[in-house]
């Protein structure tokens, strides 16, 4: 468990197993609260993970396109449950919101511009469907912290020069800021880029993801209609329950290539 920081937090539990009563230890992720402050004004709260938080405010900054570009956020201080921001850009402020771990889409800017989102990816990155599968299956094995808690979700973003960003969080939008976040402060070029997740992909996480410009998005689970018909609008490459060999793709299949016509 200490190999996990602050993540894991151990309880003594009663476990009923075939009719067996006990007591056992047993391991559950922890939750974080992190305050956003952009000059001195208090924006938003995160729940979290306590891991990656410069990350986590990058990408949320990113995803929501409160910024555009890493050299728009001009400095970032963390201290304890405090992020202290500095922008050349103002953000939209008003009530203190609290994006919480399942989030709940009233609770994010994205959400609301949904309806109109004018964002169409262009057809510039192709992946052989092969690549990506093998990927998938490494993925689908590699949160340690889901393995000892059940709590987290994972994102894994893969850029096609190689390099790979691995993040996971009790919020599956959590983990995805996260990735896109560390990629922005790393200068990825994100239209050369693909990202696998562990959890559902409701409509504001494509908005997320067409406001970074990342133009596919790859699930273990399901979409929603919503973010289907968002996917298509926008020209993303959505592909949904993507287990072993095989996967669904909602939305611009082009990019996946397979030998076969679709």
């Amino acid at each position: 468990m200490e190999s996990y920081g602050n993540s894991i937090k151990g309880f003594e539990i009663t476990r009923i197993e075939n009719g067996e009563v006990r007591t056992v230890r047993d391991s559950v992720v922890t939750e974080f609260s992190l305050a956003l402050y952009i000059g001195g004004r208090h924006l938003v709260n995160l729940l979290c993970s306590s891991g990656d938080l410069d990350a986590l405010v990058y990408g949320y900054l990113f995803t929501e396109r409160i910024i555009r570009r890493k050299s728009e956020l001009i400095s970032l201080t963390i201290r304890e449950d405090v992020a202290e921001a500095e922008l050349t850009v103002e953000p939209d402020f008003g009530v203190v919101r609290t994006i919480t771990s399942g989030l709940g889409p009233q609770r994010t800017s994205a959400y609301h511009s949904m309806q109109v989102s004018d964002i169409r990816l262009a057809d510039d990155f192709y992946l052989p469907a092969d690549e990506l599968l093998d990927n998938l299956s490494a993925f689908n094995t590699e949160s340690a912290l889901f393995t000892a808690t059940g709590g987290v979700h994972s994102c894994a973003l893969h850029n096609r020069n190689g390099k790979r960003i691995f993040m996971e969080d009790i919020g599956r939008h959590n983990a995805f800021d996260k990735a896109l976040g560390r990629a922005l402060m790393e200068d990825w070029e994100i239209s050369q880029a693909y990202l696998l997740t562990s959890g559902r992909v409701p409509g504001y996480m494509v908005v997320k993801a067409l406001h970074t410009g990342l133009p596919i998005v790859v699930s273990r689970s399901a979409p929603t209609d919503r973010a289907v018909e968002l996917a298509r609008n926008g020209n993303m490459t959505l592909c949904g329950f993507a287990r072993g060999r095989r996967m669904n793709v909602y939305s611009a299949p082009q990019r996946i290539l397979t030998g076969y016509s679709v």
